[in-house]
């Protein structure tokens, strides 16, 4: 409830600079990178942020909970674009990786759980990394997802996958502990702290382009 209320705060401030931080990667991005309403639905930091957490786990899929961004009107305009813009956003920049390992029918069942309060905005609604998924919030609670593939391919229920988020997520933060379970899904990997992921994203990616958001999209 505390953590709940602090994201709130947090996303009623808009980016402070974090120059002093020591963050030194610089990219190049081909168009502007924002996150406005990233409870929504997809936004081009989220995409960035949990690309960074697939990149830094190795992962196949990765998860950025709205939750652990803050939600801001700031937008930073394409080209060059330093580490510490991008950090700016992380409502947690100190926190933890973590990667997992969950069948499909987790996966779908996390993403059912993503959506669950749509139209309205979650805190709990994931931005994504090597997967995309389509839903219809028209349809009951639970039957929401229409269609999810990793890698191009359809989720299998019964495959096994690997999946990079933040540990307080893992551990079930903003209701996922109703998908999944500390006690049966232990940590696989040790990793550094979500700002540190994006630091190396960007140095590792000198150009990057979010100009086209289409891993999640919404039946109208």
């Amino acid at each position: 409830m505390l953590r709940g209320l602090s994201i709130l705060l947090i996303a009623m401030v808009c980016i402070a600079s974090l120059a002093s931080a020591g963050y030194a990667a610089e990219s190049v991005s081909a168009s502007a990178l924002q996150n406005k309403e990233p409870g929504i639905g997809e936004t081009a930091i989220g995409s960035l942020v949990a690309d960074a957490f697939r990149a830094q786990a190795k992962t196949d899929v990765a998860f950025a909970a709205a939750g652990d961004l803050k939600a801001c009107d700031t937008i930073i305009p394409a080209g060059k674009v330093k580490s510490e813009d991008v950090v700016a956003f992380l409502a947690y920049p100190n926190d933890t990786l973590t990667a997992r390992a969950f069948d499909g029918k987790t996966i779908l069942d996390a993403l059912e759980r993503s959506v669950s309060g749509q139209p309205r905005p979650s805190l709990g609604f994931l931005q994504v990394s090597g997967l995309k998924y389509s839903f219809d919030p028209n349809k009951p609670v639970g039957k929401r997802i229409a269609a999810a593939t990793v890698g191009g391919k359809a989720v299998v229920a019964e495959k096994t996958y690997t999946v990079a988020m933040m540990k307080s997520l893992a551990d079930g933060a903003l209701g996922y502990w109703k998908v999944w379970s500390k006690r049966t899904t232990p940590d696989k990997t040790a990793l550094v702290s979500s700002s540190a992921a994006v630091e190396n994203f960007l140095a590792a990616n000198s150009n990057i382009n979010y100009s086209s958001l289409d891993r999640i999209s919404a039946a109208k």
